[in-house]
């Protein structure tokens, strides 16, 4: 286990490619949810003043999205 934490631009590649996946999936479930993340993105700029901070967040809601409706975003 690596006690390193991802880069900003690591952060962001991800954040981007898996925003990305995620938006071309047909499923309602997963659009659904994104239109959550969406609001709580903007939630964490309000609440987060460190961008690395609200980064790791927005990974993690899109984690669940992605756990949420597995198999859905691959096609």
């Amino acid at each position: 286990m690596t006690d390193r934490s991802p880069s900003t631009e690591e952060l962001r590649a991800t954040i981007d490619r898996m925003e990305q996946r995620l938006g071309i999936c047909n499923s309602n479930h997963t659009n659904e949810l994104l239109g959550h993340y969406w609001a709580l993105v903007a939630q964490f700029k309000i609440d987060l003043a460190d961008e690395h901070d609200q980064l790791l967040s927005r990974q993690g809601a899109l984690m669940l999205i992605d756990a949420a409706d597995p198999g859905e975003a691959d096609e």
